[in-house]
């Protein structure tokens, strides 16, 4: 029998996820997406009950029309026995046979936010002794932000979309919060109302240029090539301490006004008097200043909130969580705008990192044992054993069209890579455990050499298949990351954009985005042995310590997860190269030069 085993879900219109929390420590975690290889899947359609959860009280066309999700509002999804969907149960098994536990092993479920009680049924069914505990969603962002940090006492900002209504709000789903964090508790400072929501700015403006939900990030990375023009307007509405009214506090006191930290520009009314992007239409000058406009007003209200933390607590430790969390370059500036000393963000931050935060929270916050897990890393996924690695290349051992080595020694294969690398070929690399969030950090990868000019457009039109103003990204050996770029912490889950240093862009352009920063990960030898290994072996060959690093996928897929994945997005693309663990394949018809 395990010893305070929790398990951990949460199910949003981001995805569904899931986690192992054992004594304390994330074991393992994952999304049902690298299973299914379904792309955000979010197991089950938005439904009437959904609506109901999110507090989405408006005619359901207009949710159908603004959210680019599937949508099925005819069936009664709480009459569902949960145990007949395979989907959920291939996570549930993911989870349970990594960890190498059954349900007779858990104490505790902890689940949010969609159809709990079809899940509580479930587990209740299985187990009669598992407790099941569904918490606060902002709450769990701070656990999330703050809990898996490496501080003993930090600030915490959570700056999110939304929750879900509650009756402690008046039925405001709050947009985030911020809070102190001291030891196993966290007090929380301000909670902000729905209205205030800079993930619901940032989507409004997304849709607005033609992006689906949930890419947001193709938004930040437009901006890059934006002006003033638009920013300079919007900004005039943003508000700082400023008096606002709230008509769900009508019947307290003082009739429903209210100093607010911030207010933002009614900015559903500002956005109408622009069209709609159309599909084919190309990036106008005023598609790439309104994704400018957005991504402006988002970093002034965060480094506003992050100096409001500081002075209210004293922390010289900031910790980030919620969706907007993963904009790297808010965050930067965050950094260098404010004053805090040290900054830590969830390399989850969003919804689907929730499972981290949720378990921490029964573990240290709720029962009150010792914190002992600390983020370093997020490769959280399952290892696949030595002997799944060979059955998955036993498979293609025949294929004509390949070469396969397997190298014993690990500092060959990397010199092997490395010179593959550097004579500018595409590669790809998988080892060791899948990242959990949405980077790719070393162990599902494509990788190629980033002084090449034309390497952004080689992967856009070779393998990635996306759009040209979308920036590529370094990893770079930790202790060179200051020489090359304005960064004086640790980044290692590329969730900083720091600028790239004068001179330097021209050693590096396949990475330089146009605005001179980079999206950059840090990485050292203790934590991703491997990947230093290789990004070594560049840098002997090259004198550059980083190399390209981009997701293990093409458009609009997940990462890859297993084995057979990566060697099967290997042979569909125009990848030239991949390692698998210690196995090297070659594509013999791009080789032929260098035979």
């Amino acid at each position: 029998m395990k010893r305070n085993c929790i398990l951990s879900f949460t199910l949003s219109g981001h995805g569904f996820s899931g986690a192992v929390c054992i004594d304390g420590d994330i074991k393992y975690a994952t999304s049902l997406e690298r299973i299914t290889r379904e792309k955000n899947d979010i197991l089950f359609p938005i439904s009437k009950s959904d609506l109901e959860t999110f507090g989405w009280n408006a005619d359901p066309s207009t949710y159908m029309e603004y959210i680019d999700l599937e949508f099925d509002l005819e069936k009664n999804y709480a009459d569902i026995d949960i145990a007949g969907v395979e989907k959920f149960q291939a996570l549930l098994n993911y989870l349970l046979e990594a960890a190498e536990i059954s349900l007779n092993d858990v104490d505790v479920v902890v689940y949010s936010y969609r159809h709990n009680e079809i899940v509580r049924r479930f587990f209740n069914e299985k187990n009669p002794k598992i407790e099941f505990i569904v918490p606060e969603h902002h709450f769990s962002h701070a656990c999330q932000a703050f809990l898996p940090s490496p501080f003993d006492e930090a600030a915490i900002m959570v700056v999110d979309g939304q929750g879900v209504p509650m009756k402690r709000t008046n039925g405001d789903q709050l947009s985030g919060s911020l809070s102190y964090g001291k030891g196993l508790d966290i007090e929380t400072l301000i909670e902000f109302p729905v209205r205030y929501s800079l993930g619901g700015l940032y989507a409004a403006f997304t849709k607005k240029l033609g992006f689906k939900t949930n890419q947001e990030g193709k938004t930040m990375g437009l901006a890059a090539y934006g002006t003033s023009k638009i920013y300079d307007e919007l900004k005039k509405e943003l508000k700082f301490e400023s008096l606002d009214f709230d008509v769900r506090k009508v019947f307290k006191k003082n009739l429903g006004f209210h100093n607010a930290l911030y207010v933002l520009p009614d900015y559903v009314s500002f956005l109408k008097q622009f069209p709609d992007k159309k599909k084919d239409e190309d990036y106008s000058q005023l598609h790439k200043d309104l994704a400018y406009a957005v991504q402006k007003i988002t970093e002034d209200v965060m480094v506003y909130l992050a100096n409001w933390l500081c002075e209210k607590t004293g922390s010289k430790n900031l910790c980030i969580a919620g969706g907007v969390g993963l904009n790297c370059v808010a965050n930067y500036q965050v950094l260098i705008r404010s004053k805090f000393e040290n900054i830590f963000i969830h390399p989850n931050a969003g919804d689907n990192g929730l499972v981290v935060g949720q378990a921490l929270y029964v573990y240290n916050n709720l029962k009150r044992n010792p914190r002992i897990y600390v983020d370093t890393h997020d490769y959280l996924g399952k290892q696949y054993t030595e002997k799944e690695v060979e059955n998955a290349v036993e498979k293609y051992t025949g294929n004509e069209d390949v070469e396969i080595t397997k190298y014993e020694n690990l500092n060959e294969l990397y010199d092997s890579l490395a010179k593959i690398i550097a004579d500018g070929y595409i590669t790809s690399w998988f080892q060791g455990r899948s990242e959990f969030g949405p980077r790719a950090l070393g162990n599902r990868s494509i990788i190629a050499d980033p002084r090449r000019h034309d390497m952004k457009d080689i992967l856009n039109s070779r393998v990635k298949f996306r759009e040209s103003f979308r920036p590529f990204t370094p990893s770079v050996l930790a202790e060179r990351s200051n020489e090359f770029f304005e960064l004086d912490v640790e980044s290692p889950f590329m969730l900083l954009a720091p600028y790239v240093r004068e001179g330097k862009d021209k050693l590096v352009p396949a990475i330089t985005h146009a605005d001179n920063t980079a999206r950059v990960q840090t990485v050292t030898k203790d934590i991703n042995e491997r990947y230093y290994g290789l990004i070594s072996a560049f840098e002997r060959i090259t004198g550059i310590p980083m190399v390209l690093d981009t997701s293990f996928n093409v458009a609009d897929e997940p990462i890859v997860e297993t084995p057979d994945d990566a060697i099967k997005c290997f042979l569909s693309t125009d990848i030239d190269a991949l390692v698998v663990d210690k196995y090297l394949f070659k594509k013999k018809k791009k080789f032929l030069i260098t035979a």
